[in-house]
């Protein structure tokens, strides 16, 4: 189990999604403003996010899941299925 303070999660999914030629830098800004905007929601929590003295953390079984969760968005982005995507983490 890992755990990342929130802000270096979300640096590390934005790096890796600018890596995709078919997603880059656009599509890593607008990742990063949907995902926190279901952060910040009121009433709806990920959890694999955690607080801890008033700091976010985000719990992960490995690093590879990052990996994981920048495939799925682009498999998703690919076939036209974004809101779908964003829907798995509630």
């Amino acid at each position: 189990m890992v755990t990342m303070p929130l802000e270096d999660f979300i640096e590390e999914v934005k790096s890796e999604i600018i890596g995709y030629e078919e997603l880059g830098e656009e599509k890593a800004l607008e990742w990063e403003q949907k995902f926190l905007s279901l952060v910040n929601s009121e009433g709806r929590s990920i959890p694999q996010i955690e607080v801890k003295n008033g700091k976010k953390f985000y719990r992960l079984e490995d690093e590879s899941e990052i990996f994981k969760i920048v495939d799925m968005y682009l498999a998703a982005v690919d076939s036209g299925e974004e809101e779908e995507y964003w829907k798995k983490w509630d």
